[in-house]
């Protein structure tokens, strides 16, 4: 049983990676989104097909990812709030710089 589940169990979900993903293409496009527009519209697809992807992974592909507490989740929302003071410092500065 063990070697099955070895061979067809799938692979290991590596949520970290998932996260740091979501937070750099947040982070980039509050930083340089005021300069350049069309990164709104890029992140959310890529946003929205990302999870759409990891939901269907989830579902079909990887093993049941283990059992964690929401630190990470915690962290994560704690560093987003963080991207709209970088949209508007920084945005500021890129419509009033000359």
């Amino acid at each position: 049983m063990a070697k099955y589940k070895a061979a067809y169990g799938g692979e290991e979900y590596l949520i970290h990676f998932k996260y740091s993903d979501a937070l750099n293409i947040t982070y980039i496009t509050m930083m340089y989104g005021m300069g350049i527009p069309l990164l709104f519209p890029v992140a959310f697809v890529n946003l929205a097909l990302t999870l759409y992807g990891e939901r269907f992974a989830c579902a079909y592909v990887v093993r049941q990812p283990p059992a964690m507490d929401d630190t990470m989740t915690k962290n994560t929302l704690r560093l987003l709030k963080l991207a709209p003071i970088i949209l508007l410092m920084n945005g500021y500065w890129m419509v009033s710089n000359r």
